[in-house]
C-alpha cells in the first residue's frame, strides 16, 4: 500500500513523458513560439529542428497568412525582424544582400524563390528563420534572352516540392521544372498561355497568376502534379485580387470602393461569396494599376498603394500605414504562411547553405 502511495505522489518530469506526447504538444504551437522553445531543452531543439517535424508542422494548417516585408539589412540585424498577427518584417542575410538577388515567385509553406539577376541562379529563402540556401548544384539560366518568372509549389500526389521556371521570348514561351533534390531543370511540354508578371499564389495544388484581358479577371494556373497550365474558372469580376484564404484560393473584389466582397474557391472548384465588408472610407483608387489587395482576414484587409502597405480594419474604420516612421524602405513581397522549413535540409544534401559572417 505504501508503495502505491509513494508512486502516486511522484511528480512526472519532462524527460519521463513519452516522445509522442512531446511531438503532439509542439506540433500544435505556432512557429514563432517554436523558435523560442528551441532553447528549453536539447530534446525539444532536436525535435523542432527535425526536417520531418518541420514538414508536418508546415502542412498542418496551424498558421494564418501574413504579409511579408523585406527591408535592407543594417549592422543591427535584430532591428530588422518583427512579427505580429498580420505582418512579418525581416531582411535578407547580409551576405546574400551583397549579391544581386531578387525575391520573386509564389511562396509555399513559408519558402520563397529568389533569383540572382547576375547569373540566373536560383535560391530558396525562409523569411522567418532568415535561412537562405543556394541551389549551387543546379544549372542556372544560361540564356540571357527573354524574361524569367519562377514559382514554387508542392505536388499533392507525392508531397514533394517543385520549382517552375517560365521564360518568355519574342516568338515563344518555354517552361521548365526543377524537382526537389534534382540537379538540373527539365523542359515540360505545357507552356503558359499568356505573359504572367503579376506575383503568383500557391493554393489547392496549383500556382496561380491573375491576368486581366479586357479588364475582366482570369486566372491562369500551373497544376504542380500534372505539370500543366490551364485556365481556372472564376467569377467575372473587375478590380479583383488573388489572396490566400488559409490555403484556399480566394478573390477579393473591390466594387466601386463602397464594399469588399470575399470569394473562395471550394475543393469542388466552385466559387462562393463568403462575406462582404462595408467600407466607410475610400481605400484608394481600386482600379489603379498600383493598388493591390494583399490579404483578407475576417474584417481586416491588407493592401498596398504605390508600394506602401496599409491595413484597414472595418470594425474600427481605421486605415493605418504599417511602416514605422524612420524605418528603412521595405520591399513588399506579398502573402506568406510562415514555417520552420530549412531550405537546405529540404532540398538535398547537395544544397549549400549561405551563412552570415
Amino acid at each position: 500500500m505504501s508503495t502505491c502511495n509513494s508512486s502516486w505522489r511522484e511528480t512526472p518530469t519532462m524527460s519521463s513523458l513519452p516522445l509522442d506526447l512531446h511531438h503532439n504538444v509542439l506540433s500544435h504551437l505556432p512557429a514563432i513560439s517554436l523558435l523560442k522553445f528551441r532553447s528549453v531543452c536539447r530534446k525539444w531543439r532536436d525535435m523542432i529542428d527535425d526536417p520531418h517535424f518541420a514538414v508536418t508542422h508546415a502542412t498542418g494548417s496551424i498558421e494564418s497568412p501574413r504579409i511579408l516585408l523585406l527591408q535592407h539589412p543594417r549592422q543591427d540585424a535584430d532591428s530588422q525582424f518583427a512579427v505580429n498577427d498580420e505582418f512579418l518584417v525581416t531582411s535578407l542575410p547580409r551576405l546574400a544582400e551583397r549579391t544581386l538577388l531578387h525575391v520573386t515567385g509564389a511562396s509555399c509553406h513559408g519558402l520563397v524563390c529568389v533569383q540572382d539577376l547576375r547569373n540566373g541562379a536560383t535560391h530558396l529563402f525562409n523569411p522567418l528563420t532568415r535561412e537562405i540556401a543556394s541551389l549551387s548544384s543546379v544549372d542556372p539560366s544560361r540564356d540571357p534572352r527573354g524574361c524569367c518568372v519562377i514559382g514554387i509549389g508542392v505536388d499533392r500526389l507525392t508531397s514533394r516540392y517543385k520549382i517552375v521556371r517560365m521564360r518568355y521570348f519574342i516568338d515563344r514561351f518555354r517552361a521548365e521544372v526543377l524537382d526537389q533534390g534534382s540537379r538540373s531543370w527539365r523542359a515540360i511540354a505545357s507552356a503558359p498561355p499568356v505573359l504572367m508578371f503579376i506575383r503568383p499564389m500557391f493554393a489547392a495544388g496549383s500556382i496561380h497568376w491573375k491576368t486581366t484581358p479586357g479588364g475582366v479577371v482570369r486566372i491562369s494556373s500551373f497544376d504542380v502534379a500534372k505539370e500543366e497550365f490551364a485556365w481556372t474558372p472564376c467569377p467575372e469580376l473587375q478590380n479583383a485580387h488573388l489572396v490566400d484564404l488559409r490555403g484556399a484560393l480566394g478573390l477579393v473584389h473591390c466594387s466601386h470602393g463602397e464594399s469588399v466582397d470575399v470569394w473562395v474557391m471550394k475543393e469542388s472548384g466552385r466559387w462562393m461569396k463568403e462575406y462582404s465588408i462595408r467600407v466607410s472610407q475610400p481605400l484608394a483608387p481600386t482600379d489603379h494599376f498600383f493598388f493591390k489587395v494583399l490579404s483578407c482576414r475576417g474584417r481586416k484587409i491588407a493592401l498596398s498603394f504605390y508600394g506602401r502597405c496599409w491595413l484597414y480594419d472595418a470594425a474600427t474604420d481605421e486605415l493605418k500605414d504599417v511602416q514605422r516612421p524612420g524605418a528603412a524602405p521595405a520591399i513588399l513581397v506579398g502573402s506568406i504562411t510562415v514555417s520552420l522549413l530549412s531550405p537546405a535540409k529540404l532540398w538535398n544534401s547537395g544544397v549549400a547553405e549561405i551563412k552570415e559572417t
